[in-house]
């Protein structure tokens, strides 16, 4: 994504539509609404400048992620060094830590509106995992097909859409509670970050069971429950038939 162009103005409506965004939702805030929240003396300010909700998303991405993709890179690059680079909890770390160090990023509703973003009907539509969503760059994505390469391919992708999509949503909700002065009355911070990698890298590493083996392919066969095991035939008493 190119560098976005910063002018009080633009910066001003990219701010008020973050924090419109993540309190109201997407659909609930028109380009007018924001223009006028942001102070603007001409109702169309946010049309003028981004031409549509789409377009001014994409912006709100623009202007939050050269942070947090940034300190992902150089988390991913740290662990590579340090031979880290098929540790799952390692690999979540590099998911959660660039977006919990927002949540001290004063007055920030980036993950709140991230959040929002995230489970819109038309997310989609916003490009999402380019943007940095989930941790999916090709080269990340890369590094968790290394990791977890004795997983199913459809397995390993869900299992890094599910950590993003925690890593989104427990930090958005950690935004809110420091918003609203409830933080501490869960973890303290340093606390909240190690249980949600902590959490993510369950989510990545978990083993496979055989009942989603079945449910990824019902046709194969499938494993004898041990307590309807036939004995092996050492086990079995002398003269006992099989």
């Amino acid at each position: 994504m190119g560098a976005v162009s910063r002018t009080p103005t633009r910066e001003r409506l990219l701010l008020t539509a973050e924090r419109l965004f993540a309190v109201h939702g997407i659909d609930a805030v028109s380009l007018r609404r924001i223009s006028v929240a942001a102070s603007q003396r001409n109702n169309s300010a946010a049309q003028y400048h981004f031409g549509s909700k789409e377009e001014l998303i994409r912006a709100i991405f623009g202007f939050r992620l050269a942070a947090v993709n940034g300190r992902r890179e150089d988390l991913v690059r740290a662990l590579v060094r340090a031979g880290l680079d098929r540790d799952p909890r390692a690999l979540a770390e590099a998911m959660v830590r660039p977006l919990a160090e927002q949540i001290d990023v004063g007055g920030s509703f980036y993950l709140r509106f991230l959040a929002r973003v995230h489970q819109h009907p038309g997310a989609s539509a916003y490009a999402l995992p380019a943007m940095g969503l989930e941790g999916s760059s090709p080269e990340f994505t890369h590094l968790i097909d290394l990791a977890l390469g004795h997983l199913p391919t459809a397995v390993r992708r869900n299992r890094l859409r599910l950590g993003g999509s925690l890593a989104v949503h427990a930090t958005a909700d950690r935004e809110q509670r420091v918003h609203e002065g409830q933080a501490h009355d869960v973890l303290p911070p340093a606390a909240f970050v190690e249980d949600l990698v902590d959490a993510v890298a369950g989510i990545l590493a978990a083993p496979v069971s055989a009942r989603l083996l079945t449910a990824l392919d019902p046709t194969a066969p499938q494993p004898v429950p041990p307590h309807m095991a036939e004995p092996a035939a050492l086990d079995r008493p002398a003269g006992a038939r099989p």
